[in-house]
C-alpha cells in the first residue's frame, strides 16, 4: 500500500467490520458505481440500525437505462452477523482483507452483480482529522477509492465492467437534516484522487478530506470549486482545486453523465451526480452529491438560470 505520514497511522482492521451501536446508531457501507461507457451509475448500499432490521438497497440510473433499477429489502439480521460474511436478501458482502478487498454481490430481479473491490490506498478516517467528524453525522467514518471488477447482468443483458469505485463506511448517529447543505465529493484516477466532505450546519462550515497522489495521502489544506448548474439546479459541471498540507495542488474538471435525486429523509434532497473527469492529465470517474434543504431547493430552483450562474 502507498506511503502515509505519521498523521495517518494504520487504521484498525477491526473498524472495517461491524460496530456496537448506541440506541440511535446507524451503520452503513456505500459502494458507488460509475459506468460511463454504459451510461449507467448507481450504488449498492447496506445499512443497519441498532434497533430494527437491516436494509439493503441497490439503485442504477442514467441514460443507458430505459427505466432505473430500484430494489430494496428490509430484513432482520442475526446479532452475530459481521461484514466478513454478510447476507441481506439479494445482497452478499464479504470483507476478504480489511480496508483492502471486498467481494460484493447483488442477486435481484433486474440486476445480477458479482464483483470484487480492491482498494487503491489506505482508508481516510475522519477521526484522523484535527476537527474529527461532526457528532450528529457519526462516531466515525472512512472514505476510500479503489477498483471494481464485476460481471453484471441487467434485464438479461450481460457485460463485464472494470472501473473505479468510491467506498465509504460510517457508524453512529445520523441526523441528515442538520445539514443546511453539504457536498460529498469523490474524484478518482489511477494515480491521483481527491475526496472532500463540506458540511454547513449550525452556522459553521466543516471540511474534511484528502489528496492521494504519487503514493502519498495528505489532508486537504484548502479546497475551492466552481459549479455549473443546469436549468433544474443540478450540478452539470464541477471544477475542483485542492491543495494538501504538503502544498501539492491538483485541479479536476468534471462533467455529469448520470443523475438522480434521493428523498431518504424528511426535509432533505440528495442530488446525486456521477461524473467523468480529467485530473493531472488522466481520465477518471467520480461522484458529486449535493445535499439540499428541500424548502431552499424548491424556492431557489426557478431562479437558478437567472442568478445561479457563476
Amino acid at each position: 500500500m502507498p506511503e502515509t505520514t505519521a498523521r495517518f497511522a494504520a487504521y484498525p482492521d477491526a473498524d472495517a467490520f461491524r460496530h456496537t451501536l448506541a440506541a440511535d446508531g446507524r451503520e452503513a457501507l456505500a459502494h458507488m458505481l460509475m459506468l460511463p461507457d454504459q451510461g449507467i451509475a448507481g450504488f449498492i448500499y447496506p445499512s443497519f440500525h441498532a434497533e430494527g432490521p437491516g436494509k439493503a438497497r441497490v439503485k442504477l440510473f442514467g441514460p443507458g437505462l430505459d427505466v432505473p433499477i430500484e430494489e430494496e429489502i428490509e430484513v432482520a439480521y442475526p446479532a452475530d452477523m459481521d461484514f466478513g460474511d454478510c447476507t441481506l436478501g439479494p445482497l452478499h458482502m464479504a470483507i476478504r482483507a480489511p480496508h483492502k478487498t471486498i467481494d460484493l454481490a447483488w442477486r435481484g430481479e433486474r440486476l445480477q452483480f458479482e464483483g470484487r473491490y480492491e482498494a487503491l490506498h489506505p482508508p481516510y478516517a475522519f477521526s484522523q482529522h484535527p476537527d474529527g467528524v461532526p457528532p450528529y453525522y457519526g462516531d466515525d467514518r472512512t472514505e476510500q477509492h479503489g477498483r471494481i471488477g464485476a460481471d453484471i447482468t441487467i434485464d438479461r443483458r450481460s457485460f463485464r465492467h472494470d472501473g473505479f469505485m468510491a467506498h465509504d463506511h460510517s457508524w453512529g448517529p445520523r441526523v441528515w437534516g442538520l445539514n443546511q447543505h453539504y457536498k460529498w465529493v469523490h474524484l478518482i484516477t489511477a494515480n491521483t484522487s481527491i475526496h472532500f466532505f463540506e458540511m454547513q450546519s449550525f452556522g459553521r462550515v466543516h471540511v474534511c478530506g484528502y489528496l492521494w497522489k504519487d503514493g502519498k495521502m495528505r489532508h486537504l489544506a484548502q479546497v475551492s470549486y466552481d459549479v455549473v448548474y443546469d436549468e433544474t439546479m443540478w450540478q452539470k459541471e464541477f471544477v475542483v482545486r485542492a491543495t494538501d498540507t504538503d502544498g501539492r495542488t491538483v485541479t479536476a474538471q468534471c462533467r455529469t453523465f448520470a443523475k438522480t435525486q434521493l428523498c431518504w429523509t424528511p426535509g432533505v434532497y440528495l442530488n446525486e451526480a456521477a461524473v467523468t473527469l480529467e485530473m493531472d492529465g488522466q481520465g477518471g470517474t467520480g461522484w458529486v452529491e449535493f445535499c439540499w434543504n428541500r424548502d431552499y431547493f424548491d424556492f431557489a430552483q426557478p431562479y437558478v438560470t437567472r442568478f445561479g450562474a457563476r
